[in-house]
């Protein structure tokens, strides 16, 4: 008797847990890898100069291109603000003619401005392009036209000479969008600027590891161990977090609260670094999970998280080499 009494308080426990949400800042690694001895990169301007005919205070819809001096100023400051490279140089004077379609840098004169400029590499900011329209903003449980906008496209392309190279060692191109409020909206001149900025950050995050917010779900509440354990995790003190998931696992031969500590301890061993742990805890998590759970997916999810980060790290760690891998 005392035994079903233990087991039913321990369902009553577990029914009482809840699903938390953890929010945290994680380095992720940058999607081109750049040797250790590449220490000075230099922007250039290869967009061409483009000649202001719009109206002040008029958008244009359809296509139209960045100012090239504000982008690459834009990009250079980004890439120094990261401090991943020891140094950051610009030219931003238009290497292109007025009006034409930039055109790809040869190799003498990619040598004479990694000469000039004292650069490792050449990082030729070829196009930031706009495309602007007008669009429905539709909210579908109502079936009706929320608001209309004008949708901004922003697509930057970014060539990566090196002086040894005849072509370009990579093409990088990203996309995005924005909207503006139809009763808000930005002149051509704010535009450009504007899209050049954001133009910066896209191409940055794939150029250099950059800090990202990121989320994970545990679960919390249902027993004084549980919601102690939450302090600590608020503490960012994951070892006592573990000690009292791991107390809540060993107690129990089995049940929902001894799948949550399971699946709580293995997110503790990610926070801390510790990947292989993690997933050995994870396993153990989902061998108490019962077929049809509502937990099932959140265990799913979490395990393709995990999957990921230790991929990415792997990668990460990689790229900050040239830093004792001190991050």
């Amino acid at each position: 008797m005392k035994k079903y009494m233990m087991w039913a308080l321990a369902c009553v426990l577990s029914s009482c847990t809840s699903v938390r949400i953890l929010s945290f800042e994680e380095l992720a690694p940058a999607k081109y890898n750049f040797p250790a001895d590449v220490r000075t990169v230099a922007v250039v301007n290869n967009m061409p100069e483009l000649s202001s005919t719009s109206e002040k205070g008029v958008l244009t819809l359809g296509e139209l291109n960045a100012d090239g001096k504000t982008a690459a100023e834009a990009l250079a400051t980004s890439l120094a603000d990261s401090r991943y490279f020891y140094q950051v140089v610009i030219c931003d004077s238009a290497l292109c003619a007025k009006d034409k379609v930039h055109a790809a840098l040869s190799q003498e004169e990619v040598k004479k401005l990694s000469s000039d400029l004292g650069a490792d590499l050449i990082f030729s900011l070829d196009r930031v392009m706009i495309h602007t329209a007008k669009e429905d903003v539709f909210y579908p449980e109502w079936a009706m036209v929320l608001w209309q906008a004008v949708k901004v496209k922003v697509t930057p392309v970014l060539s990566i000479y090196a002086p040894f190279r005849e072509k370009p060692l990579h093409v990088v191109a990203a996309t995005d969008s924005v909207y503006w409020d139809m009763s808000n909206l930005p002149s051509d001149k704010q535009l450009m600027a504007e899209s050049g900025q954001m133009a910066a950050s896209m191409l940055t995050s794939q150029l250099v590891p950059c800090w990202k917010t990121v989320e994970r779900s545990y679960f919390g509440g249902g027993c004084v161990e549980m919601r102690d354990a939450e302090v600590c995790v608020g503490e960012n003190d994951w070892k006592g977090a573990r000690e009292l998931w791991t107390g809540l696992y060993n107690r129990y031969k089995k049940g929902g609260l001894k799948m949550k500590a399971a699946y709580n301890v293995a997110l503790s061993y990610e926070m801390e670094g510790d990947f292989d742990k993690a997933e050995e805890w994870l396993d153990k998590a989902k061998s108490l999970l019962k077929s049809g759970s509502d937990d099932v997916r959140m265990l799913a999810l979490y395990e393709k998280q995990l999957k990921a980060r230790k991929e990415t790290t792997l990668k990460l760690n990689i790229q900050m080499s040239r830093f004792g891998n001190k991050f």
